[in-house]
């Protein structure tokens, strides 16, 4: 199994569940962050540590239109002996800090279990925000950088595929001792 494990695919196939279920009470030993989307008491994203102990806001759809803190990417989030990075690919690549922290952690040799946007979400990502053509190139850079990495395996999800979270299984055994 390589050092870095990165799921893609559609919205809703299972990717972040299977990180969450092979990793299971594992998680909380892990820096980074999940990306929740909620829908009560309106349709908004949130950032949040693996312990649980932080929750940020970064997308909110309460005013009707997108508001976007870009600040909650903090790169504070990047740090661990073993990263959970669910997703990325996604406005957190316009914030520069960040993005410069992001490319020195995927260079590093701390093990990433994650998920990355793919090319489909990151479309309806560009058209919903109106994101500029900077965050089309980011997205694209980070998509074939992870490609081309041989530390890192990106795998394509089907919907709820088993592979997925053997992988996920796999790599857990692998990075977590005792």
């Amino acid at each position: 199994m390589k050092k870095h494990l990165f799921l893609t695919g559609s919205i809703g196939c299972g990717k972040s569940t299977a990180i969450t279920v092979a990793l299971g009470e594992k998680i909380t030993q892990c820096g980074g962050f999940l990306t929740r989307r909620y829908r009560e008491p309106h349709l908004h994203f949130t950032l949040e540590s693996p312990d649980g102990n932080v929750k940020k806001t970064f997308l909110d759809f309460a005013s009707g239109k997108p508001e976007v803190d870009l600040a909650v990417f903090s790169e504070s989030y990047l740090r661990g002996e073993i990263l959970i990075l669910d997703e990325i690919g996604g406005i957190e690549l316009l914030n520069p800090k960040f993005s410069a922290a992001l490319e020195t952690v995927l260079c590093s040799d701390i093990p990433i279990l994650g998920v990355i946007k793919g090319e489909g979400p990151a479309g309806a990502l560009i058209e919903k925000l109106g994101l500029t053509e900077e965050y089309h190139l980011a997205a694209g850079k980070l998509r074939q950088q992870l490609r081309n990495d041989p530390n890192t395996l990106v795998y394509e999800c089907t919907q709820y595929d088993e592979n997925a979270l053997l992988l996920a299984r796999q790599w857990v055994e692998e990075n977590f001792h005792g």
